[in-house]
């Protein structure tokens, strides 16, 4: 796939499902198909790379982006339900010197920042 940029430059447009389940993880045998992670996914456009929530997923995600370090990312949390963020402490790139994570959120209590949900 590939949408067009500039002056007739095309860039690549992948997503990947790293995971799809909802509320429990549930990855074995029996899900092989359609995978058992809670949410996340890696879009790529061009050299841009965005990450869509933490769920279980975005742990096999970190093994995988070790290889590109440093890395330089959004991640997006759709909203802070626990099978959307329960990877986040198994996202080893949170804790490699030189990588630029910058995080954001939806669906926040006005009251509350996403460090203060995440704490």
């Amino acid at each position: 796939m590939g949408s067009t940029r500039g002056m007739g430059e095309a860039e690549d447009f992948t997503v990947h499902f790293w995971g799809v389940r909802g509320s429990i993880a549930v990855p074995g045998p029996k899900t092989v198909r359609y995978g058992g992670n809670t949410s996340c996914l890696e879009v790529r456009c061009g050299d841009h790379l965005i990450i869509l929530d933490a769920g279980t997923g975005i742990r096999d995600l970190g093994d995988k982006l070790i290889t590109e370090c440093p890395i330089d990312t959004n991640r997006y949390i759709t909203h802070t339900h626990f099978d959307h963020i329960c990877g986040l402490p198994f996202f080893v790139l949170l804790f490699i010197p030189g990588n630029k994570i910058t995080m954001w959120a939806g669906h926040l209590q006005p009251d509350y920042t996403l460090k203060q949900v995440l704490t």
